[in-house]
């Protein structure tokens, strides 16, 4: 074989294996979804989709759906604007700190983000028992089990993602535009809508359809803070599987699903490569405009309200961690509960194993998540020709929602899922969740690594496996790191595909959080919560710190080539 066909050839094993675990734990289950939705007595047949599109409860819940959704959405923006021009302008203490908290909600499970404002904000909590004592009478504000609580949690739970997408955005704009905008005689409101917007449309168009498509997903939040009256496309699929064992219905609602949701992420993936492509000249310092007091009365106004939106709930998780069951004393109790070897009525196995087995499927997803994101991004990186079919392959779980997945491995593996290996196809559900992040956060890096290391250590007579590990992993243990943060978040907060596929047995945080919650045992619930609250903070504050680092970095790296 000659050097050209070998090269050609060589970049090949890499992409393997990824392959060959999403084409079998992803699309041959969905193929059997697809199957089970189109298949009826032997024959293929439409009715079942001509049943949905007719029946008016199904209506409802797609118009109820969508419904929720945009508005959820249009709201976040209009929270996150705010924060996103302040982040983007200015500079001040602990503003790196700050952005980590604000995107905990982001990566806490969801059962655990109700809990927060069931505390907080539900029929007997903190604020109506606090009006209730100040105006001595009974004060019920209608926030939780209705409309406006579902919004209210939506917009908590997907803030951060507005504020990192078009604070980042904004923070990239050169200047120059408006100073030629001034010299027109263009006033602020002018450069503004003229000149900033349409430069920052592709980020809020991308962050919109991200938020959306979180919204549109909704199911924890809706069954605890939304109440019987509410049902999601998310919350309908799985009332068909579990409650009437009707896989056809349920498969047919994930299918249309499906569809709605790969227009919005292709919505998405489109705006972000309009910012990525566009000729918009970046700035490649951070601004450092001066506080005004009118800016300064805002911002404090602002972030009182951010506090109470999305620092108190999770303040009260955490507050309620270390109060008694009777409400009226300090005590560790709950976090010796959560510890506990002794079997729990509620969970059905001990509190420990709970924390056990959370922590092993998190390990796990990390370990198999990154061994397919490694290769994946090589061979990437290697034929970059491929990518428009590569990416788009392997992004794909983005698109099927968690509880979709794990139907479709109902559907084909319940022989498996029935027997004691129910475990690993909790861990294949989460990796495929992670995976498509992970590999978001490698490819960048390793696309631009310089080969230099690697031809030097191959020089020296190393294989190219030894120079892998002595080499490659020392130039990308940052992101490495980064990423598995990001993998182990994901798979410690999954609910959605957990509470299809799960045995007693198996048992993780989040389930329990939801029957504790279901039980109204908060302290519990709180001391859970705390813990994977502080494991997010600690890992989104490294991975702020890593991104504050490369930003430096570049700036300086720029600065070279410029002298």
């Amino acid at each position: 074989m000659n050097k050209g066909l070998k090269d050609k050839f060589s970049a090949v094993p890499l992409i393997v294996v990824p392959f060959l675990f999403v084409l079998f734990f992803l699309y041959f289950p969905v193929f059997s979804l697809i199957r089970t939705a189109f298949i009826g007595q032997g024959q293929f047949t439409a009715d079942f989709f001509r049943k949905i599109f007719t029946d008016s409860y199904f209506i409802k819940v797609f118009s109820f759906t969508l419904k929720e959704a945009f508005i959820s959405a249009i709201l976040t923006l209009v929270v996150g604007f705010p924060g996103a021009y302040i982040v983007s302008h200015y500079n001040f203490r602990f503003k790196t700190f700050l952005m980590s908290l604000t995107t905990i909600p982001f990566v806490l499970p969801s059962v655990l983000v109700s809990l927060g404002f069931i505390i907080l904000f539900g029929r007997n909590g903190i604020i109506n028992s606090s009006l209730s004592f100040l105006l001595h009478r009974m004060v019920q504000l209608p926030i939780v089990y209705s409309f406006l609580g579902i919004i209210l949690v939506h917009t908590f739970y997907n803030f951060p993602i507005v504020l990192r997408i078009i604070g980042t955005s904004w923070q990239g704009i050169s200047e120059e535009y408006s100073f030629a905008a001034k010299s027109l005689g263009a006033n602020r409101f002018t450069i503004f809508w003229r000149v900033t917007f349409p430069m920052l449309l592709p980020s809020i168009v991308s962050s919109f359809s991200l938020v959306f498509i979180f919204c549109f997903l909704s199911f924890v939040i809706i069954m605890t803070i939304g109440g019987a009256q509410f049902a999601t496309m998310e919350v309908a699929i799985y009332m068909y599987y579990n409650t009437f064992s009707d896989f056809r219905t349920g498969s047919v609602l994930a299918l249309i699903q499906s569809l709605i949701l790969t227009l919005f992420v292709f919505l998405y993936l489109k705006s972000e490569n309009m910012y990525k492509k566009g000729v918009v000249r970046r700035n490649i310092s951070i601004r450092e405009n001066k506080w005004s007091k009118t800016l300064v009365i805002f911002s404090a106004i602002y972030l009182a309200f951010v506090f109470v939106l999305i620092i108190a709930p999770m303040v009260v998780v955490i507050a309620n961690s270390f109060i008694n069951t009777a409400g009226s004393g300090f005590t560790l109790n709950n976090f010796k509960e959560a510890f506990s070897n002794v079997y729990n009525y509620i969970t059905g196995v001990s509190p420990v194993k709970v924390v056990f087995n959370s922590v092993l499927f998190a390990l796990t997803t990390v370990l198999l998540s990154n061994l397919l994101a490694f290769p994946s991004a090589y061979y990437l990186k290697a034929r970059p020709r491929q990518k428009s079919v590569i990416i788009p392959m392997f992004m794909s779980p983005i698109v099927l929602s968690p509880l979709t997945i794990a139907l479709s491995y109902i559907l084909t593996f319940q022989g498996i899922l029935d027997s004691s290996l129910n475990w690993v196809f909790i861990v294949i559900s989460h990796t495929l969740i992670a995976f498509p992040f992970v590999l978001r956060t490698l490819l960048p890096v390793v696309e631009t690594t310089s080969p230099d290391f690697v031809f030097v250590a191959r020089s020296l007579g190393m294989s190219r496996v030894r120079a892998f590990f002595s080499v490659d992993l020392k130039l990308l243990r940052i992101p490495l790191i980064a990423s598995s943060i990001f993998a182990f978040a994901i798979s410690m907060g999954e609910f959605g595909a957990t509470l299809m596929l799960f045995k007693t047995e198996n048992t993780t945080i989040p389930i329990a959080l939801f029957r504790f919650l279901s039980g109204r045992h908060f302290g519990v619930a709180g001391a859970m919560g705390t813990i994977l609250l502080f494991t997010s903070l600690l890992a989104f504050v490294f991975i702020d710190a890593f991104n504050q680092m490369k930003k430096i970095s570049d700036y300086k790296g720029v600065n070279k080539k410029v002298r």
